[in-house]
């Protein structure tokens, strides 16, 4: 007789499933806008009024308009959970798609993109709040992996291809269905048991945390240390207050030590992951491959690049289940720096005309986001989803999107002009710097967080250790949950 698959497994598939096509949403924004960059750019242009100016703010304009849609959808989660945030954002990208197929205008254009930027945003910040909230947090590495890095990759490849294959009309029409799917598939999640617990709807947390999990002695102590931290919390802030209010809750943690701590870890990451160079190829990748290789011929040069990255990113989930993420980020980190070194100084040497020279360039490029892809980014990714305490995580995600969107916007608006300075191997020996820069702060300051649960990590950094008195905390679960 034939097993049956426990229910709450398959609503755990119906979340994970809904959360990579948002990630691939997201990565397929990138691809298309490179394509589209691409053939805008050309003298046949179908839209001929725009200029170099507009088509330089179109493709860097979504990394500062993201930030809108990090503030937006921080109150909008914070309102309304999860689920119904995500479907709310994906709607109006879903229609944008089908608007920028149709458009010959250039203010149209220029306004579907802004929305689609802010939309991208949204998905972004709840894409990782639901990973961290949904996901056990032993497979937790390996979900924003899966989820986050290979899904937005995917997607990234997808639309990369579609547009040397197709015109950039019918693949932005392509868009359509994927964010049409993240707008239906939320109506059929559970709401995330741990926004539940942070709003004080501990019987519906509950509920929906066990239609979530297979019952288990793990499980029904995540539960617990689940609901007794967020009864302790409330029963902190409610102590000289009648209510607990989301700006009171912001405003004790600003004066905290902790709060600055992560303030300060999460900065320094966004910093590394733009400096580290994917958004920026994910971007202008036919251009800049154009530019490297010396010819407009280059479909398999695509495929290869985005093929290993996608390889790179499939193999982080082996190395984040068997390695420690301190370990994994130094190792691969220092690695990848300097194969990008390596890069800069054969684009400076190496001719463009030369076919294999050419593919020696690709060939580094390549072995670059491959290491990249299976170590910094997703180690990196991984502690951005698990370093915010729960209650104010929309308010911390929100911030730092404002700096990452901000840094990102940046890097891709100055290229024209560092390209005109420094050239491409200039580029990436700036980069190259920084990101040293940057692991040697890490070094200092990163806890090792694989294992442990939000709630655990939270405590560290509010009391700069992991090893509290573990009695005395079970006593105070055990007490709170009595009340």
């Amino acid at each position: 007789m034939t097993k049956m698959v426990p229910v709450q497994t398959l609503r755990q598939v119906l979340v994970i499933t809904g959360l990579t096509i948002c990630s691939i949403s997201d990565g397929f924004i990138f691809g298309q806008m490179s394509g589209m960059i691409d053939a805008l750019s050309s003298k046949d242009s179908s839209i001929e009024s725009l200029t170099a100016d507009d088509i330089s703010w179109m493709a860097s304009s979504i990394n500062i308009l993201c930030v809108l849609g990090f503030l937006l959808t921080g109150v909008l989660t914070e309102l309304l959970g999860r689920r119904k945030a995500i479907s709310i954002v994906s709607l109006p990208a879903t229609a944008c798609w089908v608007i920028i197929y149709f458009t010959h205008d250039k203010t149209v254009l220029l306004l579907t993109r802004t929305v689609i930027g802010v939309c991208f945003g949204g998905i972004l910040v709840l894409v990782y709040i639901s990973i961290a909230e949904y996901r056990p947090p032993q497979i937790r590495p390996l979900s924003i992996t899966l989820i986050a890095c290979v899904g937005s990759i995917v997607g990234t490849a997808f639309g990369h291809v579609l547009s040397i294959l197709m015109n950039w009309r019918h693949v932005a029409l392509i868009g359509a269905i994927p964010f049409g799917l993240s707008f239906i598939l939320p109506f059929f999640w559970m709401e995330s048991p741990a926004w539940l617990a942070s709003k004080g709807r501990f019987e519906e947390s509950k509920a929906s945390f066990n239609a979530l999990h297979i019952q288990s002695e793990a499980s029904d102590n995540e539960l617990r240390l689940l609901l007794a931290y967020e009864r302790k919390k409330r029963s902190e802030m409610s102590m000289n207050a009648p209510k607990v209010v989301y700006g009171r809750k912001i405003w004790v943690a600003v004066r905290k030590t902790y709060f600055w701590k992560i303030s300060l870890l999460s900065t320094v990451i966004c910093i590394y992951r733009v400096a580290s160079g994917r958004i920026l190829f994910s971007t202008l990748a036919i251009t800049m491959l154009q530019d490297i290789t010396g010819t407009s011929d280059i479909l398999f040069f695509t495929v290869v690049v985005d093929g290993l990255c996608i390889l790179g990113s499939v193999l982080s989930g082996y190395f984040l289940s068997r390695f420690k993420i301190r370990g994994l980020l130094f190792i691969s980190g220092v690695i990848a720096n300097v194969l990008m070194v390596i890069l800069a100084v054969c684009l400076y040497f190496l001719p463009n005309n030369d076919p294999c020279a050419s593919w020696a360039k690709v060939a580094i490029l390549s072995a670059y986001f491959v290491t990249c892809l299976a170590g910094p980014y997703p180690v990196l990714d991984t502690v951005l989803s698990e370093i915010f305490p729960v209650d104010i995580k929309s308010f911390f995600l929100s911030a730092m999107g404002l700096i990452s969107g901000t840094l990102q916007f940046s890097s891709i608006k100055l290229v024209p002009a560092m390209l005109a300075v420094m050239g491409y191997h200039g580029i990436f020996c700036f980069n190259a710097a920084i990101i040293f820069l940057c692991l040697l702060y890490l070094w200092y300051n990163l806890p090792e967080t694989k294992g442990r649960s939000l709630h655990e990590i939270e405590y560290y950094f509010k009391n700069n250790t992991f090893n509290y008195n573990k009695e005395l905390f079970t006593s105070e679960q055990n007490e709170l949950l009595n009340k």
